[in-house]
């Protein structure tokens, strides 16, 4: 288990070498962060079928990458998730290129 300061950093470093939290934010409406126990989750718009994205620091000092459907019926209240795609033992230069070619969106211009 990582300390409060460890897992935002280790958030924030993730965030960096995906390009950043302004570009993230620009080219996909990135929002909803979410701070985990070795990672970051966000939204994202733009893919149709897909809208939510998790990367996780692993045991191997490399990265977790999932993709991941995510839906609230407001008049049922009934949410639905399912996981479209996962990615294991991603390299840190790779975080891109797979965000880029799983979902169709890119981050930088």
């Amino acid at each position: 288990m990582y300390t409060e300061a460890e897992r935002s950093q280790i958030a924030q470093t993730i965030i960096q070498q995906m390009g950043g939290l302004g570009k993230i934010r620009a080219m996909v409406n990135g929002r909803d962060f979410l701070i985990l126990d070795a990672g970051v989750q966000f939204t994202f718009s733009g893919k149709r079928g897909m809208n939510k994205c998790l990367v996780k620091l692993n045991t191997q000092d490399t990265y977790d990458v999932e993709f991941w459907y995510c839906k609230l019926n407001k008049k049922t209240y009934e949410f639905k998730s399912e996981m479209k795609k996962e990615y294991n033992d991603v390299y840190a230069s790779m975080l891109i290129d797979i965000f880029e070619s799983t979902t169709g969106l890119y981050l930088s211009l």
